[in-house]
């Protein structure tokens, strides 16, 4: 499947910015999610010291199956592999974001 995206980010210009611009909105949406979230859930206490560390947990397991996933599926052949080294970057943050905002909704409501 990475063959399959990286040779139709070869393919054009159009298709890499496409790959790039999503990759952005993705990295740059979870971290305004984050920041929105983390100041909703106002100054650090016990309570929200323990809903951090949940957080992070998330985002630390997310950020080992990820590289495990990129170092067995990305070969070092693959021309962009800058961008997947990104992606995962941003698919971690995302899943921060969305821990961060489901356990605002579970905690605050």
């Amino acid at each position: 499947m990475i063959d399959v995206l990286d040779r139709w980010m070869l393919e054009s210009v159009v298709n890499f910015n496409i790959f790039v611009g999503i990759m952005t909105v993705i990295y740059i949406g979870s971290l305004l999610v984050l920041f929105y979230v983390g100041k909703k859930f106002g100054k650090p206490d016990e309570r929200t010291n323990a809903i951090y560390l949940k957080i992070m947990s998330s985002m630390f397991s997310t950020q080992l199956i990820m590289t495990g996933v990129f170092i067995s599926l990305v070969d070092n052949d693959i021309q962009n592999f800058r961008q997947f080294l990104l992606l995962f970057q941003a698919i971690v943050f995302l899943v921060g974001a969305i821990s961060a905002f489901r356990l605002y909704k579970k905690d605050f409501n």
